[in-house]
C-alpha cells in the first residue's frame, strides 16, 4: 500500500508540474494562477499548494530531488575521489535520467528566461548548489568551507556552467556524448584551478 500511495503521489505531482509548465509557456508565469493550474490538473488549489508551497516551485519541480542527490553524491564520495570527479559522475547520471525530457527542459528554460522573478529564484537555487560544491572542495583542500579558496572555486564552477548555458541543457541520448564532452572541458578547467590552490 505504501508503494501504491507513493506512486499515486508522484503521478499527481508530475501531472501538476506538467500542466503548470504548459500554462506558463502559453500565458506566462505571472499570467497563470494556482486555480487555473488546479483546474487543468483536475485537483484542488489546496492540493497544488500542498505539493508546491510556492508558485515558483512549479517551474523547478525536480530541484529538491536534484539538489538532494547532488549533496549526497558529494558528501558520500569515497576517499581519494576529488570533488570535480564526483560532480562529473553526478552530472552524467542526471543527464542520463533527463535525456528523454529534453523538450520539457527547452520549454522550462523559455519560461524561466522570460520572467525576472523566476530568474531570481533560480539564482537562489544555484546558491544552494554552490554551498555544497564549496563544502566538497574545502574537503579536498583541507580547509574550512567558509575560507576564500573553496568559495572562489565553487563560484567559478557555477559561473562556468552558467556561461555554457544551453550547451549543457539535457539532450537526447544521441547528443549525450557531446554534452558530456563540454562538461569534461569545463570541469578540467575548474579542477586545474583547484589543483593550483592546493599547490
Amino acid at each position: 500500500m505504501t508503494g501504491l500511495r507513493e506512486r499515486k503521489r508522484l503521478r499527481t505531482m508530475q501531472t501538476i508540474a506538467s500542466v503548470a509548465l504548459e500554462l506558463f509557456d502559453r500565458q506566462g508565469f505571472q499570467g497563470t494562477t494556482i486555480p487555473q493550474i488546479a483546474d487543468a490538473a483536475e485537483v484542488s488549489p489546496r492540493t497544488v499548494s500542498a505539493y508546491f508551497p510556492h508558485k515558483e516551485d512549479l517551474a523547478f519541480p525536480d530541484s529538491e530531488a536534484a539538489f538532494g542527490s547532488l549533496e549526497e553524491r558529494l558528501r558520500a564520495r569515497p576517499a581519494g575521489e576529488r570533488a570535480m570527479a564526483a560532480l562529473r559522475g553526478w552530472i552524467e547520471q542526471w543527464f542520463q535520467e533527463q535525456a528523454g525530457h529534453a523538450h520539457e527542459h527547452v520549454k522550462r528554460r523559455r519560461v524561466i528566461d522570460a520572467d525576472e522573478d523566476l530568474r531570481a529564484y533560480e539564482r537562489r537555487l544555484q546558491g544552494r548548489a554552490e554551498a555544497s560544491i564549496a563544502e566538497a572542495i574545502a574537503r579536498d583542500l583541507g580547509v574550512d568551507p567558509d575560507d576564500l579558496e573553496p568559495r572562489l572555486a565553487a563560484a567559478a564552477t557555477i559561473m562556468v556552467f552558467e556561461l555554457l548555458g544551453e550547451a549543457l541543457e539535457p539532450a537526447d541520448a544521441k547528443k549525450l556524448g557531446e554534452v558530456l564532452a563540454v562538461v569534461d572541458r569545463a570541469l578540467l578547467f575548474i579542477d586545474a584551478g583547484i589543483r593550483a590552490l592546493r599547490a
